[in-house]
């Protein structure tokens, strides 16, 4: 739907954005405000913030608020005509996306990010990644209603994809915070994942 790549002071309210890709990639981008949106996208990710190497640099996604926002894995399509359809081979087999995401393309880190007031219902669960040497870090989520998810509700990765320069050191995930976050219906296959790599401990994350 949206695909910002580099874009300082950005501010995307009020949409309706229902579609079989990403709904918004936020990449590379400073100075960032999401809020009112409705986001539908069965295969692929709602909200997703990114900070590839399609700059040719590294460069971090900071300074970004997301809040007041519902998204949804709903069949293409009746998010805007108003059936919320459902069909759980949306994304093959395994369920559909639509969720809020950090990554996976992260060079360039995730910095100085606050997630607020958010819905989510038949999608997966929040996902914050840090796989391609970033550093993700002082990020507060708050004020999380999810419904009917169907993989792990909360979702923490720090690990060693490293797709990008070959030099790039391993990247961190630090310093997160995440309150009142109530979970409905969820698969109960999965559980929360806060998971590092062997060396490269997951530090200062508080969840109450």
């Amino acid at each position: 739907g949206i695909l910002a790549t580099g874009v300082d002071n950005l501010t995307i309210d009020n949409l309706k954005i229902d579609t079989n890709r990403d709904g918004m990639d936020i990449d590379c981008c400073v100075n960032v405000r999401v809020s009112n949106c409705f986001v539908n996208s069965p295969r692929d990710d709602g909200i997703c913030l990114k900070s590839s190497f399609g700059l040719g640099v590294a460069r971090a996604t900071e300074n970004v608020t997301i809040t007041n926002c519902q998204v949804s894995g709903f069949t293409e399509g009746s998010l805007l005509d108003g059936t919320y359809k459902r069909n759980d081979m949306a994304a093959g087999g395994n369920g559909p996306t639509g969720r809020i995401k950090f990554g996976t393309e992260s060079n360039g880190g995730f910095k100085n990010i606050t997630i607020s007031n958010c819905v989510f219902t038949y999608c997966r669960g929040l996902a914050l990644e840090a796989v391609d040497g970033a550093i993700l870090e002082d990020v507060t989520i708050t004020n999380i209603t999810m419904r009917d998810i169907v993989n792990a509700p909360l979702f923490l990765r720090l690990g060693e994809r490293m797709r990008g320069p070959a030099d790039a050191p391993m990247g961190e995930l630090r310093r997160v915070i995440i309150s009142n976050v109530m979970v409905y219906n969820a698969d109960p296959k999965y559980g929360c994942i806060i998971s590092g790599n062997q060396g490269h401990d997951i530090k200062d994350i508080r969840i109450s």
